[in-house]
């Protein structure tokens, strides 16, 4: 609504003072009102239903004796308590303050989480309650409201004050800087989430006196994540409360596999080489940027610093030897890769501009310049699909290497061969999902698959061809890329009776870059046009 009535504001219906007085008004109204709203919507979609406290007494003694208590400590009421019958382990609090707050919990978390563990991530929310964060989230999106309309004034004042160009520039200035406040506003405002999710995380561990609970149910919980969605419904519910839950639903999936390794395998190793990455890898700090969660791993290590996480050696975790020079090149090749083609066009633009003004003058015409400019981005584009999927060489690797991986990348693929089974698909019960989920004997990771014609390949092979994979074992071969969710890109499926699926990851790689060529066409149009003009004033 607050971006509605500016929008009034830019046209003049509303002026700045009941622009403000309205997004204040706003705000305070979701403040108020949402979390009755939140209510009906988690009922009606994912069945949430009220208990008292005598039936979750029945459900675990201990758990209430303790919130209780630290309610108690705290000097706030015993927030309503709300619970789901789903699987997937998660918790999480919503509400106005202490006074209307909500703690929602899944069935999930009686299933894989002990009474300790329970009280861990119960402690967590109630933390949040305590430590005021509705408000503080609440009054932190009022003010990157705030700034949106400062750039919406100033904007409009550059468009008011056109005829005096030098008070123009310098409000059309003040815009822009504004503008740029506002987008890293929304990733300050990311960061305040994190923020409150370790002060939450350690009003957990001093409320318990011990770390290990908190970082043993942040582990089983993406384990119970990964386990369990079987239905389109539960993948929905996961998504639909990935801002609120104690764990970032995609996250959890990298988390997850992981202690699907030490509780299958006996081998804490593998579990531990996968923190590495969130810990070491350059590429983590990246991902995180963009999410309202810490990584599980540096939540484990900050609880480890308030009381040992005695399960995990962290210390020993980063001691693993790695060689930095690579982790570093590796991540400088690519980002050089990834900005490549937006280098390009600003290089075309700086020739079209010389060659304007004079400065340079190439031999071409308009059309030659056009068409060798659109070959150029072609071989940079291909060059970008090589360096990501390298062909050949594919070696054979466990979901366990992989994951284990600290040099991965979520734009260089490492070609790899797994054996395994494919086990469902990638949004299960979703009948047009293309994309699968497979496992070996050390874990579980998702496959990509795209077929060779836009959006009708997919289809048929969602289904007609998919079903008929599910439960067979398979040899895979593609390319692993890790970043917000760790997958196989595939490039064929081979089947125990030698049958070869094909997928076209490549081809739709270098397709989904047909809107650099877009661009240099609009901009060669826009040279075309104005040039046209200049030379019609002249005559």
């Amino acid at each position: 609504l607050s971006i509605i009535f500016g929008i009034f504001y830019f046209f003049g219906i509303i002026d700045l003072v009941l622009l403000i007085s309205i997004t204040a008004i706003v705000f305070f109204l979701q403040w108020i009102i949402s979390p009755y709203i939140s209510d009906i919507v988690f009922r009606l979609f994912y069945g949430l239903r009220w208990i008292s406290i005598d039936e979750l007494r029945s459900k675990d003694n201990e758990l209430v004796s303790f919130i209780e208590s630290i309610c108690e400590k705290n000097r706030i009421k015993f927030p309503k308590i709300g619970f789901i019958d789903d699987d997937n382990p998660q918790t999480f609090a919503y509400g106005s303050a202490s006074f209307n707050a909500r703690v929602v919990f899944t069935r999930g978390i009686l299933t894989y989480l002990n009474t300790e563990e329970r009280k861990a991530v119960f402690a967590h929310e109630i933390g949040h309650i305590v430590n005021k964060d509705f408000i503080i989230m609440t009054l932190a999106a009022f003010l990157l409201a705030i700034l949106y309309h400062m750039y919406q004034t100033l904007l409009k004042n550059g468009r008011e004050t056109k005829n005096r160009r030098k008070g123009s520039f310098y409000v059309f200035f003040l815009g822009i800087i504004a503008y740029i406040f506002y987008l890293i506003g929304n990733y300050l405002l990311l960061f305040l989430s994190r923020v409150r999710e370790y002060t939450a995380d350690e009003f957990a561990a001093k409320s318990m006196k011990n770390s290990n609970p908190l970082a043993s149910a942040l582990i089983k919980i993406s384990y119970g994540i990964i386990s369990n969605p079987d239905e389109k419904k539960q993948i929905e519910f996961m998504k639909g409360i990935r801002t609120l839950g104690i764990v970032d639903y995609f996250n959890a999936q990298q988390i997850g596999v992981s202690y699907y390794f030490l509780k299958n395998l006996d081998n804490s190793e593998f579990l531990e080489k996968t923190f590495l990455f969130d810990l070491k890898n350059p590429w983590a700090f990246i991902i995180e940027l963009r999410s309202s969660h810490p990584l599980t791993a540096k939540r484990i290590k900050r609880l480890d610093k308030i009381y040992d996480v005695s399960f995990f050696d962290i210390k020993k975790i980063e001691s693993y030897k790695i060689d930095k020079s690579k982790l570093y090149s590796n991540f400088f090749n690519d980002i050089l890769f990834l900005i490549l083609p937006y280098l390009y066009i600003v290089l075309y633009v700086i020739i079209l501009f010389l060659d304007f003004i004079g400065l340079v003058k190439i031999p071409f015409s308009l059309f030659e310049k056009t068409i060798l400019s659109l070959i150029g981005m072609g071989i940079v584009l291909y060059s970008i699909v090589s360096y990501r999927y390298r062909s050949g060489g594919f070696e054979k690797k466990s979901v366990a290497d992989l994951m284990s991986d600290v040099y991965a990348s979520p734009l260089k693929g490492k070609p790899v061969e797994l054996e395994g089974e494919i086990i469902g698909r990638g949004v299960p019960g979703l009948i047009f999902s293309e994309d699968m989920v497979f496992r070996d004997k050390t874990g579980i990771i998702y496959l990509n698959y795209e077929g060779i014609v836009p959006f009708l390949s997919n289809l048929v092979f969602a289904f007609f061809k998919l079903d008929n994979l599910i439960g067979k074992n398979v040899k895979i071969r593609g390319w692993f890329i890790r970043g917000g969710n760790a997958r196989i890109e595939l490039d064929e499926i081979i089947t125990e009776d030698g049958k070869r699926i094909r997928s076209r990851v490549r081809i739709w790689f270098i397709i989904s870059g047909i809107f650099f060529f877009f661009i240099i066409l609009f901009l060669s149009i826009v040279y075309y046009l104005v040039d046209l003009f200049i030379k019609v004033i002249r005559s």
